[in-house]
């Protein structure tokens, strides 16, 4: 048994992107190195923070390796791909031919950049976390709430944390606020596959035109490049450098696509409408939406969030993992993981 981590293979667009994951990818395979499981890498050159790579017999790359062979002569069992949803991904699937098991990696929620999570069936629109425990998870709303009140002190801060909105609470859109707009980079594989409008400026367009009498304050996705975004009445930009929490009190709700951001709104409290297809859909998060049959006013949703607190939980406390604990093979041993990569 032995494990393989495909770092950029076959990406042929920016493959550098990857070199974040090295370190979540690293940290796992010296646990599960203790816990008595080989691991080896498989490697775009770019995807690699060289810095990182101490045991140089566990790399192959890109070019110099055939996959199936590679799986033949390390007895790999398993194949970990971060995202899973591109075309580079879906070569990788055709190649191994169901001669091993593949395991999908994806950034967390609650923060996204200290957070990952793992699942045998898909990231993002195609999890399946009802199979993954969801299903069976129990509320603990006492534990849930002390999660729930170390994620607001890490966006608000101690005391500003101390006055956020009620997370049991009817949530009601106030138009007589600014909409909080974030908006998603274009080449996400989550809007190429998942979101019914792929052009941020289309969708900020359609917004605007659908709610002429309402303020929009929209932030760009930071990583993002776009052609235009258009210049309109009732939208104001803000810019990327901006803490997008610090001014929450000031917004009457949030709308957007499959962004990270509408979890993280969702759990401060605010209503917000999700548009597309992601891992809240249908478990009353937010308010899902859809963009050919928008609501007629936005002043008059309103809905009850606190059906999704299980979802919530189940998130928090169960799926996502904090990237520097994958360091400790005894806390890995307690986690799901255990069973991803030990399980029968």
């Amino acid at each position: 048994m032995a494990v393989l981590f495909t770092l950029g293979l076959y990406q042929k667009v920016k493959p550098e992107r990857w070199r974040s994951k090295h370190k979540v990818f690293v940290y796992l395979s010296h646990s599960l190195a203790s816990l008595g499981v080989d691991s080896f890498f498989l490697c775009n050159p770019r995807s690699v923070k060289h810095q990182l790579i101490r045991e140089k017999d566990r790399y192959f790359y890109q070019g110099d390796a055939d996959l199936r062979k590679l799986i033949e002569q390390k007895s790999i069992s398993h194949i970990v791909i971060w995202g899973g949803r591109s075309e580079a991904d879906e070569r990788i699937r055709k190649e191994v031919g169901g001669l091993v098991k593949i395991v999908y990696a994806e950034a967390g929620w609650f923060p996204q950049s200290r957070h990952c999570y793992f699942s045998p069936f898909g990231t993002n629109a195609d999890a399946r976390f009802q199979d993954e425990g969801l299903a069976e998870h129990r509320l603990d709303r006492i534990r849930f709430m002390l999660e729930r009140n170390k994620i607001l002190r890490s966006m608000l801060g101690f005391k500003r944390s101390l006055y956020a909105p009620d997370f049991w609470g009817a949530r009601k859109f106030d138009v007589a606020k600014k909409i909080f707009v974030p908006l998603q980079d274009e080449s996400d594989m989550n809007i190429i596959l998942s979101s019914p409008v792929k052009k941020m400026s289309e969708f900020l367009t359609g917004l605007a035109g659908l709610y002429p009498g309402v303020s929009f304050i929209v932030r760009p996705h930071p990583r993002a490049r776009y052609e235009k975004l258009p210049d309109l009445p009732n939208v104001e930009y803000q810019d990327v450098s901006e803490d997008p929490y610090r001014n929450y009190q000031e917004y009457g709700g949030v709308i957007g696509i499959n962004s990270t951001m509408l979890l993280q709104f969702s759990i401060l409290g605010l209503p917000v409408i999700g548009i597309g297809e992601g891992v809240a859909s249908g478990t009353g998060a937010y308010f899902d939406a859809d963009w050919f049959s928008m609501p007629v006013d936005l002043g008059g949703i309103e809905y009850d969030a606190s059906v999704s607190a299980t979802f919530f939980d189940f998130l928090v406390r169960v799926k996502q993992i904090p990237v520097r604990r994958l360091k400790n093979p005894r806390w890995v041993r307690k986690t799901y993981l255990y069973d991803v990569f030990l399980g029968n």
